[in-house]
């Protein structure tokens, strides 16, 4: 009798979280057998899976990619903070726990 991976062991055989084999499985993107509410893997498909992924992606194949042509960390995060904060959630200089920060001389 075949012996089915269990989503603990997949995990730990793969050192993904369990969450992200239930996303893969819920999005189709890994082979899987629902059993009720249980998913099972086949490890013969997991390991032919596996084996698209790595013909898939090698190192020259896959360029690092820039956004927006930023090559220094400090302007990235500086990028990532204007597109996160809005006028609900405050500025970039306040404090979110207090709302103090640079006033401006405003009180």
């Amino acid at each position: 009798m075949k012996q089915y991976l269990s989503i603990a062991v997949l995990a730990e055989r793969l050192l993904v979280k369990r969450s992200t084999l239930y996303a893969w499985a819920e999005q189709g993107k890994i082979p899987h057998l629902k059993l009720g509410r249980l998913l099972r893997f086949d490890p013969d498909e997991i390991e032919a899976w596996l084996q698209v992924r790595r013909q898939e992606v090698t190192p020259d194949s896959t360029p690092l990619r820039r956004r927006h042509g930023i090559d220094n960390v400090d302007a990235l995060i500086a990028e990532a903070k204007r597109e996160v904060y809005t006028s609900c959630y405050g500025k970039p200089d306040q404090d979110r726990a207090t709302r103090k920060g640079d006033t401006h001389g405003s009180v």
